[in-house]
């Protein structure tokens, strides 16, 4: 027997981030004419959006970094399911699904008629191909996915979801990246063209450069709001502010350049919103080095760092200073403002208690501005307490996706996990900090079997008092969404979740 759960289920894992809401409307803020102009939308416009981070490839299931779901999730690639602008769960290519009472059958009833870009047709077969597949990914933490057992094809347009066991976020990880329906005949070509069932079509992209997207004209739902989206990669952030002020780009999502975020929020040309995000930045510390071992050091380490000072180099002050590995949205965040705090002195004690002197340890960063500046701050705070850092700079992703994530080859680094629910990548001990923890993946499992949001709150804080007890990682701020555009510019997610970026719904005024 299964009872029809969809509407409490889609609660389940996004319910927890749908405060977000009211703090992005008191975080709005816009230039005098932010109303997005006066004139018609242009639904033959070629908008274009300037992007921090670009794709180091096109193939999600093998490469990591979030700047490919950005860009495909959704827009070419889609799942049964998806998050709206306020976080919740909504039907995408399934249209409803029924959960059994022991909650180990998702039934999925399946959209019919829809068609992949090249023609391919999409049914429950797509499906099973695509969800048994996912254990076979070497990027983007497939591991979300691993309750599911197999999937059973009962027709064309029901395909069932069998676990083997509950997973009270299986809802949720398939609005993620993971769960992008991929036609069989598409993958062995994944890495050099995408092909989805989205409201836009793949065109090109020249790496670090642009990515092309062009509306399908053929897609099952409604037509994207624009005849082409330019996604245009910038990796100097002044230079991305340049851009919308030269005309270059239409707006920046999440934008870098804070330092002139309060002058173009000023000027009536352009609309500011600051936005709720899930991403937190983190300093991991990796304890394949024999003295991070040592709890004593990671704390000590912890306690070098000025966190505010960092937010200052790194953001210009826009953002919220972390202590533990969740973000304020999140149901079970806590402040944890004692572990987290500066204090020299302490660190320096700590250090002695752990015998340890003339620390010298290799770090790591991305060249994002971002990194860079926090990455400055953090040499110059474990300086003082003895700690000597020598920087390594590194292109992102390409060389720092290989060698630091994918490697572990060092001792710290610095990066901004943009995805939803990141903490849960410390119950996973091949992940590359190498934390493994073992009443930490019970206490992830325990939430995971939760039946209810209270059970799954209270086994989730379990895991995150331990993972900050053991000092796990230095986790330093959560960002703002912060979205520029012109003002003629409208329909831009104020908010994001951590998947793929909706474009479909931008307009430019003519």
């Amino acid at each position: 027997m299964s009872v029809n759960r969809s509407l409490t289920l889609r609660r389940i894992g996004a319910g927890l981030v749908a405060t977000a809401v009211a703090i992005s409307l008191s975080a709005c803020s816009a230039g005098g004419s932010g109303s997005g102009g006066s004139g018609a939308a242009d639904d033959a416009a070629t908008v274009t959006v300037g992007m921090a981070a670009s794709p180091a490839g096109l193939d999600f299931t093998t490469s990591g970094g979030a700047a490919i779901f950005q860009a495909l999730a959704g827009n070419v690639y889609e799942g049964l399911v998806k998050l709206d602008d306020r976080g919740q769960i909504q039907p995408l290519l399934a249209t409803d699904w029924k959960v059994s009472d022991d909650g180990l059958r998702y039934s999925f009833t399946l959209r019919d008629g829809v068609k992949f870009h090249d023609g391919t047709a999409f049914d429950a077969d797509v499906v099973k191909a695509s969800l048994e597949r996912v254990p076979q990914w070497k990027a983007n933490t497939p591991s979300n996915l691993a309750a599911i057992d197999h999937v059973e094809v009962v027709s064309p347009t029901q395909a069932d979801v069998v676990l083997s066991k509950p997973d009270s976020d299986l809802l949720f990880w398939l609005t993620t990246v993971l769960g992008s329906m991929i036609a069989p005949n598409s993958v062995a070509t994944m890495s050099t063209t995408a092909n989805g069932t989205g409201p836009y079509t793949f065109v090109s992209y020249e790496p670090g450069v642009k990515m092309k997207l062009k509306r399908n004209d053929s897609y099952w739902g409604t037509s994207a709001k624009n005849a082409e989206v330019d996604l245009a990669y910038y990796a100097d952030a002044s230079a991305a502010a340049n851009s919308l002020r030269t005309g270059e780009t239409d707006a920046l999502f999440q934008a870098e350049a804070y330092d002139q975020i309060d002058a173009l929020k000023s000027d009536s040309k352009y609309t500011v919103t600051e936005g709720s995000t899930q991403s937190v930045v983190v300093m991991p510390m990796n304890e394949a080095n024999p003295a991070l071992k040592d709890v004593r050091v990671r704390q000590a380490i912890t306690h070098a760092i000025d966190k505010d000072a960092v937010l200052a180099a790194a953001t210009s002050g826009h953002g919220t200073v972390l202590n533990g590995p969740s973000v304020p949205t999140d149901a079970w965040f806590e402040e944890f403002g004692e572990a987290g705090k500066h204090d020299p002195d302490q660190a320096e004690q700590l250090l002695r208690e752990a015998g340890v002197s003339d620390l010298s340890l290799t770090f790591t960063v991305p060249n994002r501005p971002y990194a860079q500046a926090a990455a400055q701050v953090i040499q110059s705070n474990l300086s003082e307490v003895g700690i000597k850092v020598n920087l390594e700079v590194q292109e992102f992703p390409a060389v720092w996706v290989e060698k630091t994530m994918t490697g572990k080859n060092y001792d710290l680094t610095v990066t901004n996990h943009i995805e939803a629910h990141n903490m849960t990548n410390f119950g996973n001990p091949k992940y590359y900090w190498s934390y493994d923890n073992a009443d930490v993946q019970s206490a992830f499992a325990e939430a995971k079997a939760a039946t209810d949001d209270s059970a799954k709150t209270a086994a989730m804080k379990k895991a995150q008092q331990q993972i900050v007890d053991d000092a796990a990682a230095v986790w330093l701020y959560n960002t703002p969404n912060i979205v520029a555009s012109k003002a003629s510019v409208t329909g831009l997610p104020t908010d994001y979740y951590g998947a793929g970026i909706d474009f479909s719904q931008v307009t430019v005024s003519k």
